[in-house]
């Protein structure tokens, strides 16, 4: 059986065609024709998640993991607007979700009716397109409107730049009648795949430019684990006059590549940096974290080419000069076979000085005292190989940063936005998605902010969860801006406290053991990855020393080149 709703019979066999399997439904009653639809249709994987706002970033994992759309559905009023921030985040994260708000007709928006907001194009500014339903449409022109506009919904959201894509449905009691499922045929339009190339001519004037080019940085941001984009990046890096600079959400790791970039610059002096600003930046990807290095390209007077199938002009840096409308891949698989290869030891130059930084950093950490930066190491290293981790947001994953990126792991975090608020439900949708083992590595505010993310019956069997509690917002004592001396640093900005994860833990039946000290962080380490099923592993570090402790890093790494 299936609703009576001919709109809701239409939006299912659609779904079915283009192969949308996984649907979050967020109960209530204005969305009961998809509910009473789905609950029962083998075709799909339907699950049930009470807080939009999880569900959202639930949905988000697991259509980055999928590597397709995944549905989300939900009932009128505020329901759909906690939405909103995971959808932000997969727009800018290129994420494809299909977000359906079941909503009143329309005669009862602005007149008093309970869960009736203003729903049409809500999410305008953070989806590729929004559509509203003909309410009730049965027959003839308007339910070839309504198929149509489904039909280029679900293409829209997983083709060329992907994303997500809202549809409306209002829809009119009863909203709990039945009919036989007929699954009568829809019209999907189907596409034929494309990809842009580079002309002839424009292809060697670029080849040409890198030959002669002395200085040639390649600066990776978010990005996908790709081999063929890994191995190309790679035959690219071996010429001297380059150098690649990666960040860990980029999955581009190994040995020709600096994945610690602010640790690097910590050990350079000015001249040295000077020196580093290069006559060409090539920029692939999306969100450089590392504020460091794009302060000093953004002081440069570098060539800038971004190399994006979208064509968009992302002009992080203000020195934008060329926008390569390829995949990286396929960018560097042509420019790997440019004629001469320069004598330029540029390259060379920068894996030195991140060699000595790496020696320094070492060197300091040997003798450190307990804090952030030490339990992070030894967490870094204690992951175990070929699993997945999902970084926190704010000081999580820039102390992740200051490690060097891992080529058996896979990084994913909510960078799009890198916003705290749906760091764990992302992991646990993505947990759910991979079947891999995941660690996610969080801080104690996103953590605690985000404890619905367990309030689902989603599989977190392979999910190990690290929190790093000291106390409050960590990132407000390490960066730039807020007195560390003022009241208001604590109230406003840090949110000091004295909570601990032991709490959510046994509300929702999940093992919990907690470490203050690197000998309980290694015993907690190995029994978070022997014990069966999800776990957490709180790490409890030094509020007030951790800033001081990261400083202190920074000057040993600088002051190393002076003796």
């Amino acid at each position: 059986m299936i609703s009576d709703k001919k709109p809701v019979q239409d939006f299912i066999q659609l779904l079915d065609q283009h192969g949308i399997r996984e649907i979050i439904i967020c109960p209530g009653s204005r969305n009961a024709p998809f509910s009473i639809s789905l609950a029962e249709d083998t075709r799909f994987n339907v699950h049930s998640i009470v807080d939009e706002r999880s569900a959202a970033f639930a949905a988000l994992g697991m259509a980055q993991q999928f590597d397709h759309t995944v549905a989300l559905i939900c009932t009128s009023g505020t329901a759909a607007l906690n939405f909103a921030p995971a959808l932000a985040e997969a727009f800018y994260q290129r994420v494809p979700l299909l977000v359906i708000t079941a909503d009143r007709p329309v005669e009862w928006v602005d007149q008093g009716e309970g869960q009736s907001i203003r729903q049409r194009d809500v999410y305008r500014n953070y989806v590729k397109a929004s559509y509203e339903i003909a309410e009730e449409a049965s027959e003839g022109d308007l339910v070839w409107y309504n198929v149509r506009i489904m039909d280029e919904a679900m293409r829209l959201a997983n083709e060329g730049v992907r994303g997500p894509v809202h549809l409306n449905f209002p829809l009119r009691e009863p909203l709990y009648k039945l009919s036989e499922d007929k699954r009568d045929s829809v019209k999907m339009i189907s596409r034929a795949n494309a990809q842009l190339r580079l002309v002839d001519d424009e292809l060697n004037a670029l080849r040409g430019r890198i030959a002669s080019a002395q200085k040639i940085m390649v600066l990776a941001g978010q990005m996908q684990a790709d081999g063929d984009m890994l191995k190309a990046i790679d035959a690219f890096g071996k010429r001297g006059n380059v150098a690649i600079l990666t960040e860990a959400h980029s999955n581009l790791a190994g040995s020709g590549f600096i994945t610690t970039i602010d640790r690097m610059l910590a050990a350079l002096t000015d001249n040295e940096k000077h020196y580093l600003q290069p006559d060409l930046l090539i920029t692939v990807g999306h969100n450089i974290i590392s504020r460091k290095i794009k302060t000093l390209l953004r002081t440069s007077q570098t060539e800038h080419w971004h190399v994006d199938i979208s064509g968009e002009g992302l002009d992080t840096l203000k020195r934008l000069t060329k926008v390569i409308p390829v995949t990286p891949t396929e960018f560097f698989q042509n420019m790997d076979s440019a004629d001469e290869l320069s004598a330029s030891d540029y390259g060379n130059k920068l894996m030195e000085w991140n060699q000595l930084a790496q020696q320094a950093a070492n060197d300091f950490l040997k003798h450190s005292s307990w804090s952030d930066l030490s339990a992070f190491e030894q967490i870094h290293q204690a992951i175990p190989a070929l699993s997945d981790v999902q970084m926190g947001n704010s000081s999580a994953v820039r102390y992740i940063l200051l490690n060097d990126a891992r080529p058996d792991l896979r990084y994913f975090g909510n960078r799009g936005v890198a916003g705290i608020d749906g760091c764990t439900s992302t992991a646990v949708g993505a947990c759910y998605a991979s079947k891999r083992l995941t660690t996610l590595i969080s801080g104690d505010i996103a953590f605690f902010y985000d404890n619905n993310a367990f309030w689902n019956s989603l599989d977190k069997s392979h999910l190990k969860i690290i929190v790093i509690n000291n106390g409050g917002g960590g990132i407000f004592r390490i960066i730039d801006g807020p007195d560390h001396d003022s009241n208001a640093l604590e109230t406003f900005f840090e949110t000091a406290h004295q909570r601990s994860a032991a709490g959510p833990a046994n509300m929702y039946g999940i093992p919990f053991q907690s470490a203050d000290n690197l000998e309980s962080l290694a015993q907690g380490l190995h029994w978070l990855y022997m014990v069966s099923g999800c776990a957490i592993l709180e790490v409890n570090t030094p509020r007030l020393e951790n800033s001081h402790v990261l400083r202190n890093y920074f000057r040993h790494i600088a002051e190393a080149r002076k003796n």
